[in-house]
């Protein structure tokens, strides 16, 4: 009798783990008020779409670091030949020549510090947009899983890896990309 109680224990829970849905699937159906978890970071840095965006922002930082390197390179070089007249020249002109060469080099690294936090907006505005346009992705989900709520995963201290749609999202998101490159080749 105790045998035939553990092996029909057995059966259930094996019948129970085979119906859950494997990490990263969204759940099938979910009682009113479940909540699924989701994280952005992930979602960014493993979507097509999303590593394309870290690609054209690492490129424009880089191009903008290139460009103040050779901003630098070509004061440094000014600032050798200026060193080497010093001798020529009378000191007031010195003066005013060194006092004019300090003020572009202060006005470029003004230039490139404006330039650079722009760059810095301009990313901040292309991942806001980025995670704006994953809505209608979660709104899908939460329609196909009857999920009320959406969570930042990263906000969450402990919970069931089945709630993580995670994978779903990015899996939707790159074939959603997918489906838009084809209609517009």
């Amino acid at each position: 009798m105790r045998l035939a109680f553990v092996a029909a224990l057995l059966l259930a829970l094996a019948g129970t783990a085979a119906a859950q849905p494997l990490a990263g699937d969204p759940p099938t159906r979910m009682p009113i008020g479940g909540v699924l978890l989701v994280n952005p970071t992930a979602v960014l840095e493993r979507s097509r779409t999303g590593q394309a965006l870290i690609r054209a922002n690492r490129l424009a930082r880089e191009r903008l670091v290139a460009e103040g390197e050779q901003i630098s390179s070509a004061f440094e070089r000014e600032e050798r030949a200026l060193a080497a007249r010093r001798s020529v020249l009378s000191r007031d002109e010195f003066a005013e020549i060194a006092a004019e060469f300090d003020e572009r080099v202060r006005a470029a690294r003004a230039e490139q510090d404006r330039r650079a936090a722009q760059l810095t907006r301009e990313e901040e505005e292309r991942e806001r947009a980025f995670a704006e346009s994953l809505n209608p992705i979660y709104a899908e989900i939460m329609r196909d899983t009857g999920a009320a709520a959406i969570l930042d995963l990263r906000d969450v201290v402990l919970a069931n890896t089945v709630l993580d749609i995670t994978a779903e999202v990015i899996r939707r998101l790159d074939a959603r990309q997918l489906d838009q490159g084809e209609a517009g080749d």
